[in-house]
C-alpha cells in the first residue's frame, strides 16, 4: 500500500551538464541566461552546484568559472574527474589511465582553473579506471585534500563491493573518506536499491540521485522511435545520446511508461510530477542521511518546476505507485547496471 506520510524534503543539487559553449550536452549557451538560472535556483532555497570536467568539452566549468559561482555567487561546487567516451561504441567510462596519479591531478586543476577557485566542496572519482590501481588513485586523491583543494570526497558509478573496498583503503591508511555518492536513480530505475544503498548507510555516505526522470523519459511527448531534436539528451546520432537510448529507450520502457502516463491521467497530472513526488515520498531516499536528488534542464523554466514538484508535500495515489511499480517489475531486465 502506498505510503500517506509526508516525508522531509530530499536536498536539491542543480545538475549543470546542459551548460556551456560546445560540446555534445551543450543545450544553453548564453551566460546571461545560466545566470538567471542560477539565481532562480537560489531563490527556490538550494545552492548546491553539480558539475564535471567532461561536461561540455570542459566549458561548463568554464562558464560558471566566468560567472563566478562560488566567489560571487555563493553557491557550493561539486567537480568530477574526467571520463573519456572515445566512440560511438561507448569504450565508457574513460580511457584507461585517467586516473593514473600524475594525470588525475593534473585533470582536477584544470577544473580548478576553469572554475577560478583554489577549492571545491566536493571532489568525485566520475567513474572506475579499471586500468589502474585504486591505491594508487586514492592516494593522489588524499594529496589532492591536504593540500586544501576539495572539502568531501564522492564516488560516482561505482559498484557497492568498490565502494566498500574504497572505504576500507581509505580508513586503514588515514585518507579522507568518500562521504557522498552519486548514482542513477529513479522509479523505473531502481537497481541501486538492493546492494548500494543499504552498503552507503552501512558507511554513513549520502546518495544524490541523477536522472530523477530518467533523462526525460517521462515526458508526454517522448519518442521511442527515434524522433527526437538534434542534439537532444536522446540524439542516437551522438555518444551521449547512443548512452541514454541503451539505458532507456526498449519496447519494455515503452510499455511502463505508458501505463504510467495513463495512471497519472486519471489524476490530472503528468508522468513527470509523478516522478518527482515518487522520488521525495516513495523512493529509499531519505533526508535524514543527507539524501538528495540532481535535477538539470535547458530553461530556467524547467528548473523551477523541478524544484516546485520536488517541494509537492502529498505523497503520490495508490495505483500511480503501483504504476511505477509495475513498470519498475516491467524494465527490470533490460535495465543497465548502476555501475560503469
Amino acid at each position: 500500500m502506498a505510503s500517506l506520510t509526508t516525508k522531509p524534503k530530499l536536498a536539491v543539487i542543480l545538475g549543470t551538464m546542459t551548460f556551456g559553449y560546445r560540446g555534445m550536452t551543450m543545450r544553453i549557451n548564453n551566460l546571461n541566461t545560466v545566470q538567471s538560472i542560477l539565481e532562480a535556483f537560489k531563490a527556490q532555497g538550494w545552492n548546491e552546484l553539480d558539475t564535471a570536467r567532461m561536461y561540455c568539452d570542459g566549458t561548463t566549468e568554464e562558464m560558471l568559472g566566468q560567472l563566478e559561482a562560488q566567489n560571487k555567487g555563493g553557491f557550493k561546487l561539486a567537480t568530477k574527474g574526467k571520463p573519456i567516451l572515445q566512440t560511438y561504441d561507448l569504450v565508457y567510462p574513460m580511457q584507461g589511465g585517467e586516473h593514473q596519479p600524475e594525470k588525475l591531478k593534473e585533470l582536477f586543476k584544470e577544473s580548478l582553473t576553469a572554475l577560478k577557485v583554489n577549492k571545491v566542496d566536493i571532489f568525485y572519482l566520475h567513474a572506475p579506471d579499471h586500468t589502474t590501481p585504486i591505491e594508487l588513485t586514492l592516494g593522489a586523491v588524499q594529496e589532492l585534500y591536504q593540500a586544501g583543494h576539495f572539502t568531501e570526497f564522492g564516488l560516482s558509478n561505482y559498484s557497492s563491493w568498490q565502494v566498500a573496498d574504497i572505504y576500507h583503503i581509505c580508513k586503514s591508511k588515514g585518507y579522507v573518506l568518500p562521504t557522498v555518492y552519486q548514482g542513477m536513480y529513479n522509479a523505473i530505475t531502481r537497481g541501486v536499491e538492493a546492494e548500494l544503498l543499504p552498503c552507503l548507510r552501512k558507511f554513513n555516505i549520502r546518495f544524490y540521485a541523477y536522472n530523477p526522470i530518467a533523462g526525460g523519459l517521462f515526458k508526454e511527448h517522448f519518442s521511442f522511435d527515434g524522433d527526437v531534436p538534434k542534439g537532444s539528451r536522446f540524439d542516437p546520432n551522438t555518444v551521449v545520446g547512443k548512452m541514454y537510448r541503451s539505458r532507456y529507450v526498449t519496447p519494455a520502457h515503452a510499455k511502463a511508461v505508458a501505463n504510467i502516463q495513463q495512471a497519472t491521467a486519471s489524476h490530472g497530472y503528468s508522468a513527470i510530477e509523478a516522478a518527482f513526488r515518487w522520488i521525495r515520498h516513495h523512493s529509499k531516499l531519505d533526508a535524514a542521511f543527507g539524501d538528495g536528488v540532481i535535477i538539470g534542464g535547458s530553461s530556467l523554466e524547467h528548473i523551477v518546476s523541478a524544484c516546485q514538484l520536488l517541494d509537492k508535500e502529498e505523497p503520490l495515489e495508490e495505483d500511480v505507485v503501483e504504476a511505477l511499480d509495475a513498470g519498475w517489475k516491467t524494465v527490470m531486465a533490460s535495465s543497465v547496471p548502476y555501475f560503469r
